[in-house]
C-alpha cells in the first residue's frame, strides 16, 4: 500500500521504508540472518544518504540477532554489513560512513542519475545520462579513496561495472570488485587478465583531469 507519489525514486523506498516499517524489516533481517548459517550471506542497505540511517539499521540488525539468539536459532554473529552508495550525500560523506559498515558498493545507475538530475528512461534528456560525465568519476574516485582509506572493501554494480571503456579506470582508482550480468563475466575477465595494473592507474588519474563526458569516451576509446 505505498502512496502514489510525484517522483517516487525520490521518495517513500529502500532504507526509508525500512526505518519506517520496523517490523517489516526485522522479519527481513532475520530472513537474511537465518540464511547465513547455510552459506556465505552478506546485507546491503539501500538508498543510504545519512550516518544516522546506518547506525539505526546497525541496532535494528543487533535486536534481531538478539532475539535469534534467545529462540536458540543459528546464524553468523559476524555477517557483514554495507551500504549501497547511490546517492551523491553518501558518496560525499563516504569517509563518515565507512566508519560503521564493513563495506561499500558503488551503485552506478542511480549514482549517476542523481548526480546529473536525469531521469534515465525520460527518452527526451536519456542523451545527458552519462557515468563517463567527470562529476559521476570524481565521486566515484572520492567513494574508493574513503573505502580504501578505512580498510573496507569496495564494489562496483550497475552498468557501468560492465562497461569495457571504463572498467580501466574503475580498478585503477582502486576498486575491489565488479558486479557484472553473467553472459558478461568471461569478457570482463578476459579483459582485466590483459591489463596492466601501474597502466590503469595512470590512465584512471589522466582521465580524472579531463573537462567534459565527451573527451573522457574519446581517451578511453583510444587506449581500450
Amino acid at each position: 500500500n505505498f502512496p502514489k507519489e510525484e517522483n517516487p525514486f525520490l521518495g517513500y523506498r529502500a532504507i526509508r521504508y525500512c526505518l519506517e516499517e520496523r517490523d517489516v524489516f526485522r522479519i527481513q533481517l532475520r530472513a537474511m540472518l537465518r540464511a547465513s548459517a547455510y552459506g556465505n550471506v552478506k546485507i546491503m542497505l539501500p538508498m543510504v544518504c545519512s550516518v544516522e540511517e546506518v547506525i539505526e539499521a546497525r541496532g535494528e540488525l543487533q535486536k534481531s540477532m538478539e532475539e535469534l539468539q534467545q529462540r536458540g536459532i543459528a546464524f553468523d554473529a559476524a555477517i557483514e554489513l554495507g551500504i549501497m552508495i547511490e546517492t551523491p550525500a553518501a558518496a560525499v560523506i563516504s569517509d563518515k560512513l565507512a566508519e560503521h559498515v564493513d563495506f561499500f558498493s558503488i551503485g552506478t545507475n542511480d549514482l549517476t542519475q542523481y548526480t546529473l538530475a536525469v531521469d534515465r528512461m525520460n527518452s527526451k534528456i536519456s542523451n545527458l545520462y552519462t557515468p563517463y560525465h567527470p562529476a559521476v568519476l570524481s565521486l566515484i574516485k572520492l567513494i574508493i579513496d574513503h573505502a580504501n582509506k578505512a580498510g573496507i572493501w569496495v564494489g562496483m554494480c550497475g552498468e557501468a561495472a560492465q562497461d569495457e571503456l571504463l572498467v580501466p579506470v574503475f580498478l585503477g582508482l582502486g576498486l575491489h570488485e565488479l558486479s557484472v550480468s553473467p553472459p558478461q563475466v568471461l569478457r570482463i575477465r578476459k579483459q582485466i587478465c590483459n591489463m596492466n595494473k601501474k597502466d590503469m592507474e595512470h590512465h584512471a588519474n589522466a582521465v580524472l583531469l579531463l573537462p567534459t563526458a565527451e573527451k573522457v569516451r574519446n581517451y578511453l576509446q583510444f587506449i581500450v
